[in-house]
């Protein structure tokens, strides 16, 4: 009897454990559409919706292989051929899962969506670099003050509005810079000898 009850707990948690992956699963499917929809919207001053986070994408799936599997396990060892159906009815739920993970979400494009983000944060160091410069050529020094460095910036070739410049650090014959795309997860950074962190191709 007391076993019986142990294994109804077990199950009762594992069934919660995969409808809480459904329920993620089906929230991270609307954000993939959201951000879709979004993809085309890389003007300035557009700032679009995140993109769905890979590593959630990912554990997702680990989640879903190991409730998926567990239900089969418990299905296998209990007697009761009523609990057996349940087990393996509900093994289907984490399975479907791994498989929406595995299969039909399409990480080519979330890469691409975030690549275009980083592309933007670049863009904005790259004037950064040329404004640096600029002022370097006419004043023989860099400039320090990130509110003067938006001053010099301000026009359409300027400052992205949704990217973030988090740190400039400047020395008489060096400076450095890191900004972030308020949508991307990557911060890219620029340095004034070695140019763009970002990889391409």
């Amino acid at each position: 009897m007391f076993a019986t009850r142990k294994y109804i707990i077990l199950i009762f948690l594992a069934a919660l454990g995969t409808l809480s992956l459904l329920g993620e699963a089906i929230a991270f499917n609307l954000s993939l559409q959201i951000g879709q929809l979004n993809i085309g919207q890389v003007a300035t001053g557009e700032c679009q919706a995140p993109p769905p986070s890979i590593e959630r994408f990912q554990t997702m799936s680990t989640g879903g292989l190991i409730g998926g599997f567990l239900m089969v396990f418990l299905g296998i060892i209990l007697d009761s051929k009523k609990i057996k159906a349940v087990c393996w009815a509900l093994a289907v739920i984490p399975f479907g899962v791994w498989g929406y993970a595995n299969f039909l979400v399409d990480y080519d494009q979330i890469k691409k969506t975030i690549f275009n983000l980083d592309i933007r944060a670049e863009q904005t160091l790259s004037n950064i670099a040329e404004a640096q410069d600029r002022f370097k050529s006419e004043q023989d020094e860099y400039i320090k003050d990130l509110s003067k460095v938006k001053s010099h910036l301000a026009g359409a070739h300027g400052l992205d509005e949704c990217v973030d410049i988090l740190e400039l650090n400047v020395s008489y014959e060096h400076w450095d810079a890191s900004a972030r795309h308020v949508s991307s997860p990557n911060i890219v950074k620029w340095d004034s000898t070695s140019g763009s962190s970002m990889k391409k191709g």
